[in-house]
């Protein structure tokens, strides 16, 4: 339902009440689409049943594409590995618990989160389960792993890292979190021998990956306002590094360039997202709150262009796969951007590819029809886009000048 937003927090308030977990939806009227002139083909791959995600969050359970396969996880607790040219399923497994985060893969394992706050790894190879362990509280951002840790970030503040081979908890770092929060987080960045972390209070700080030292932390969001609703800052969206040089955006903040070897501001400017960022070349993408995909010149922030014709569509994270910025909407609608100007290049929609492709929702002629909206964040690997729907569509996309994957 969108409009949940504000609609849920301004109650929370009015009310005298705390929360933490409020979900981003835009408050702002839709734009209607308007007829796109096609100036990209875009080749469908394939389109499989992929499960589908928690509507009560942005940004969870996203895929891992590794060595070519897919790895995913669906809200019921089935984790499922695919073949990433054909879709193909190689192997699956219902673990009986709802999950609310991963799948993260590495060392011969993949590792997911329960809403009960378990952590679960289970073994690569058939899905195994190779142990369980209790977390502080529930964990909505994808865990990565660094060597023989996996780092794991909850919704309580924390960010630890667990021996990849028990569970066992090797360190962690708190910090205080706001009253009222964004329902999501960020996914860490691990970068050599330190881990880059967002967290609900506006702030991005690096720890050593060993120690879990602190070693420089960084305002990206300024908590300002009259009541909790306008102090929301979270990063909660995707942020990444080239070059030396972090990218990072928070909701009612700042997207700012840092160096990554002391958190100093190279560039700073107003902009609120809880998506986040995709970097192209000397460009960054971003998809902001009111639904403008900005590019911005990467050594200055400055603005390069703006596409404005979807605002109110509650889009996704932007990707980038050669010279097209990609969005997905609540709508189930891929738009396909030149990275050059921002006009539209292509439009796909998710439901019309469903409908060629599978022909039957669900293995269910009377089901009702989806409502295909994308919060996953789209994925490329070896110059193809993976683009999940909340309902649970995978499609995998190629642009016909590319040469086949080869993973």
């Amino acid at each position: 339902m969108r409009g949940v937003f504000i609609t849920s927090a301004a109650l929370l308030l009015a009310l005298g009440l705390s929360a933490c977990g409020t979900s981003p939806k835009a408050y702002t009227e839709a734009t209607p689409l308007t007829p796109v002139q096609t100036r990209q083909t875009v080749e469908t791959l394939w389109v499989v049943p992929a499960g589908g995600v928690p509507e009560d969050a942005h940004a969870q359970l996203p895929l891992s594409v590794v060595d070519g396969r897919i790895y995913l996880a669906d809200g019921r607790g089935e984790v499922s590995v695919l073949s990433a040219d054909t879709g193909e399923v190689i192997w699956s497994r219902e673990l009986g618990d709802a999950l609310d985060a991963g799948p993260g893969v590495g060392a011969g394992m993949i590792f997911v989160a329960t809403r009960e706050a378990e952590v679960v790894a289970l073994d690569q190879k058939d899905g195994a389960e190779r142990w369980r362990v209790r977390i502080s509280s529930e964990m909505l951002a994808q865990p990565k792993v660094a060597g023989k840790l996996l780092i794991v970030q909850t919704v309580d503040g924390k960010l630890s890292a667990l021996d990849v081979d028990s569970g066992k908890r090797v360190w962690s770092h708190s910090r205080s979190i706001p009253k009222l929060t964004l329902r999501g987080s960020s996914t860490p960045l691990l970068m050599g021998e330190r881990v880059v972390a967002g967290f609900a209070d506006g702030k991005l700080v690096a720890l050593d990956i060993k120690t879990g030292e602190l070693l420089w932390e960084t305002t990206v969001g300024e908590s300002r306002g009259r009541n909790d609703l306008e102090r929301l800052v979270d990063i909660d969206g995707l942020f990444e590094s080239v070059d030396g040089v972090i990218y990072a955006a928070s909701y009612q903040g700042r997207v700012v360039a840092l160096s990554a070897e002391d958190g100093g501001t190279i560039w700073a400017r107003k902009m609120s997202s809880y998506t986040g960022l995709a970097v192209g070349g000397k460009q960054i993408f971003i998809s902001d709150v009111e639904g403008n995909v900005w590019a911005l010149d990467a050594n200055t922030g400055a603005t390069l262009w703006r596409q404005k014709n979807l605002r109110g569509r509650e889009l996704s994270a932007p990707a980038v796969l050669g010279d097209d910025v990609i969005v997905a909407d609540y709508d189930g609608y891929v738009h396909w951007l030149s990275d050059e100007d921002g006009e539209f290049v292509a439009r796909q929609s998710l439901d019309e590819l469903w409908g060629r492709f599978r022909m039957v929702w669900d293995s269910d002629e009377d089901a009702e029809e989806p409502h295909r909206s994308v919060t996953v964040p789209p994925v490329v690997s070896h110059q193809v886009l993976y683009l999940r729907d909340n309902v649970g569509a995978l499609a995998a996309f190629q642009l016909p000048a590319t040469a086949p994957a080869t993973h």
